[in-house]
């Protein structure tokens, strides 16, 4: 209590009536209690003497709280001065942090050819022309794919028309046409000069990936809706509609020599399918189908019947393209595998997973021929054509 201020002491007294104490109905058994001495009514207090406090007057000892640990809280000065220390400190232990976040790291050595900027967001696909390798396109995260010829700093055309941002992009075989599909849902098809052939609709949500058949100017894009569609191009007409997953088809391309469609979902599966019919030939399970994991990669082998993938767990299995049988578990990740693809010239595999591994597999042996460590999660490994040269990131 502060200093100098004025001490009321109450007190009962005991001369209160016993007749005015029995004459008290008790409201509740439990809050009522038969001492004489409680205090029953507010009635019951009366002032008996009233005592001024000097400045010199020590509160009582029962104003010194004490804590749980048996010490005794300081003064009000002491606390506040306590308080200042323990705010100075994290002030400048936040601030010592900030400094540190807020420091610029090595730069790194640019080994680039060329930087190319134009998109105003985020990169999502990119794509080269197989007929023109100095060509390639790019789609990004503000809704808009760059068509770019290599030694030009600024783009060819810009493909607009897309409303949300462009997913996946690739060039057919003979390099004539570009696909881009975009998360609103639509699939557009560009000529070489970047004019717009086509505008495929039939998905109702997000593209995941788009491919092209080699042999001829047919597309497959796979959506978030759990369905994969198929068009003939330039003419924009369906040709089949692939519908039996239960979530996302987050990959997919032509198998088995082109023979074969094969889509693989959240769902945990992977389908073959055959085009004409649309039906469903071989299903596999990426994982025990009571312990569903989703499929993180797909590659159908590019001549063989074959095909890899991986899951969540880091699990890297292949399997045959006809039967579906499953031919060897590739046991090497500990952590979601991200990127699979074979080489063409060699009978390699590679496949790179967040714990920074990327794994070249002996597809005669099926075993791990060799392991290159990166310092954080490898997200793609694609092989050169034609060469057992292979690339990641």
């Amino acid at each position: 209590r502060p200093r100098g201020s004025r001490w009321i002491h109450y007190m009962v007294e005991n001369s209160a009536s016993s007749s005015a104490m029995t004459d008290l109905e008790p409201r509740d058994t439990d809050s009522v209690v038969g001492d004489l001495n409680e205090v029953a009514m507010l009635d019951d207090l009366q002032v008996t003497e009233e005592i001024d406090l000097g400045p010199d007057d020590v509160p009582p000892p029962d104003e010194e709280s004490e804590l749980g640990d048996g010490s005794v809280m300081g003064s009000g000065d002491e606390m506040e001065e306590m308080a200042m220390e323990d705010y100075g400190q994290d002030k400048a232990g936040a601030a010592g942090a900030s400094a540190d976040a807020a420091a610029p790291s090595e730069p790194v050595e640019d080994l680039s050819v060329q930087c190319l900027r134009a998109h105003t967001s985020a990169v999502f696909a990119v794509a080269v022309n197989p007929a023109q390798p100095h060509v390639f396109a790019t789609g990004g995260g503000d809704d808009v794919a760059h068509l770019w010829r290599l030694g030009s700093e600024a783009p060819m055309a810009a493909l607009r028309g897309h409303t949300d941002s462009v997913s996946s992009v690739g060039f057919s075989a003979d390099g004539s046409y570009l696909a881009t599909g975009g998360l609103d849902g639509a699939v557009r098809v560009w000529a070489a000069d970047g004019s717009l052939v086509v505008l495929l609709e039939g998905p109702t949500q997000g593209i995941n990936w788009v491919c092209w058949h080699a042999r001829g100017h047919v597309l497959l894009a796979g959506s978030e809706d759990a369905t994969a569609w198929m068009w003939k191009v330039p003419e924009g007409s369906v040709m089949q509609i692939f519908s039996a997953h239960s979530a996302s088809v987050s990959y997919g391309g032509f198998a088995n020599g082109g023979r074969s469609v094969i889509t693989a979902s959240e769902d945990g599966t992977i389908r073959l399918w055959n085009p004409r019919a649309g039906t469903v030939e071989h299903c596999t399970h990426a994982s025990p189908p009571h312990e569903p994991e989703a499929v993180t990669c797909l590659a159908p082998h590019p001549s063989q019947a074959v095909y890899l993938f991986g899951v969540e767990s880091g699990a890297v299995k292949i399997a045959h393209a006809e039967s579906g049988k499953l031919l060897a578990s590739l046991p090497a990740h500990e952590d979601s595998v991200e990127a699979a693809s074979f080489c063409e010239c060699m009978p390699l595999a590679a496949t790179g997973g967040m714990d920074g591994k990327l794994c070249i597999w002996d597809l005669n042996t099926y075993g791990l021929r060799h392991t290159c460590l990166h310092g954080a999660g490898v997200i793609e490994a694609v092989w050169r054509r034609s060469s057992p040269l292979v690339f990641s990131c």
